[in-house]
């Protein structure tokens, strides 16, 4: 048995999945096919895809990504119980074609003679009254299918929200990436500069290798921040349901935002989050659905009326015998007397299953209003953040400016410079990291707030 599983597993591993017989392989410890012996299929190409806005790649996202179409489809499935609930408060109606073919015995035990009966019949059944049970049962699933679309509400925007968080880190890493190649650029006139003073007999040989080293980590952190801009590019194709090696072209400007004006009151956000977070109110209408479960299983303790009514016309193959219409109409009264406590314990157990999903929305409702806190102080601390890097990126520029005129004058040593050099670096990369801080902390409270995608600051139209 151990064997068998072996061999299965080394076949998945391999990635093969074969109708062929299964053979063992010929010796312990090896692959039932090795992965060489597998014909790699040829590569498809991918067409590349090209957006205009942040917008468009954002409709993109909601029309392709798998969340979104499960969110439609969930959806679908309520509305088809809504209609399939509300059914039950019509009569049903049947009809039927019957052949027999019947022969008994007479009253002395001699045989008679075969019959041959057939004919459509048409049966009709209603219930008249019981005291709102299907009316309650009409009402829990409307419940639902609210939930339902809410729940589609907001799962619509987790996905722009990633789509956004995607892109501000792609943005982010653009930024480093420039950063780090500005830094390589400056590096390198410093080598230079190292070179004619080292022709001149002004510097040492140690200047020049302090120079190539600088140079040489400049270029690792050029290619670590490409790593990291690729790999958010792979990020965002991914939010935005792009296959991974589909071309995705980015075709528009990005201007440094600005900055807005943060002056509501965190009980006027905590409101706006009241009333327009759709997983609050999808709790909301979850517990309704509940309440109306309890209502309808209070109500199948009482008696309920039934219509019933049958009509059929019955034919003969044999000549002699004459075709008969026959009919029923009645009413009838189900009272349930004892069903070992049932309905009452599940009237009981839909009062707590509403009670329960209440208690949830309150939990929910106590996260959100955390949620909303901390996005409002990240905002704010984002703000106040890139007004002071903006003020040290103009003090390392000036610095590093005043550094390299020292060096080329001859008063001042490569190692201020090269100093000077990494500071404004830095400062780069804390602008750069700076602004796109911004504008995720900003999209993190538009989400927690259940704002729409137009709310965002920043977007290009």
């Amino acid at each position: 048995m151990k064997s068998s599983l072996f061999i299965l597993w080394t076949a998945a591993s391999a990635g093969i999945v074969h109708a062929a017989a299964l053979e063992p392989p010929a010796r312990p410890g090896s692959f039932w096919l090795p992965p060489h012996a597998v014909a790699e299929p040829a590569p498809a190409i991918a067409a590349p895809v090209r957006f205009d806005s942040l917008a468009a790649l954002t409709d993109h996202a909601l029309r392709e990504r798998a969340e979104s179409r499960a969110a439609w489809l969930a959806a679908q499935a309520e509305a088809a119980r809504l209609d399939a609930a509300t059914a039950e408060l019509w009569p049903s109606v049947t009809g039927q074609f019957n052949f027999t073919r019947s022969r008994g015995l007479s009253s002395s035990g001699a045989p008679v003679a075969t019959l041959h009966r057939y004919g459509p019949s048409l049966s009709l059944s209603y219930v008249l009254f019981d005291f709102g049970a299907r009316a309650a049962g009409v009402d829990a699933q409307r419940y639902r299918l609210i939930a339902s679309l809410l729940s589609a509400n907001r799962a619509l925007q987790d996905v722009i929200a990633a789509v956004e968080a995607a892109y501000y880190g792609v943005q982010a890493a653009a930024a480093l990436v420039d950063a780090q190649a500005q830094q390589e650029a400056a590096l390198r006139t410093s080598l230079e500069a190292v070179e004619v003073r080292l022709q001149a007999g002004l510097a040492a040989r140690a200047d020049r290798l302090r120079a190539e080293a600088a140079l040489v980590e400049a270029q690792l952190a050029r290619e670590a921040a490409e790593r990291d801009q690729a790999n958010a590019m792979a990020t965002l194709k991914q939010a935005a349901g792009i296959a991974q090696t589909q071309p995705l072209t980015l075709a528009w400007d990005v201007a440094p935002p600005a900055l807005p004006e943060v002056d509501a009151l965190l009980a006027d956000l905590l409101a706006e989050a009241e009333r327009q977070r759709p997983d609050l109110h999808a709790l909301q209408a979850t517990a309704a659905s509940a309440r109306a479960v309890a209502e309808r299983a209070r109500a199948a303790r009482w008696p309920s009326v039934s219509l019933a009514a049958n009509s059929g016309r019955t034919f003969f193959l044999e000549d002699e015998r004459v075709p008969s219409t026959t009919y029923s109409v009645g009413l009838s009264v189900a009272l349930p007397l004892f069903d070992g406590g049932r309905l009452a314990a599940e009237a009981r157990a839909a009062a707590r299953e509403a009670e329960r999903l209440q208690a949830e929305a309150e939990v929910q409702r106590s996260q959100v209003a955390l949620a909303i806190t901390r996005a409002y102080h990240d905002v704010r601390h984002a703000q106040s953040r890139r007004a002071g890097v903006a003020v040290q990126f103009e003090s390392a520029a000036e610095s590093a400016r005043a550094a390299e005129a020292r060096y080329r004058a001859g008063v001042g040593s490569l190692l201020e410079w090269l100093t000077a050099q990494a500071d404004l670096a830095r400062a780069r990369q804390v602008r750069a990291q700076s602004d796109s801080d911004w504008l995720a902390a900003f999209s993190a409270l538009n989400h927690a707030l259940g704002r729409l995608p137009g709310a965002s600051p920043g977007t290009p139209p």
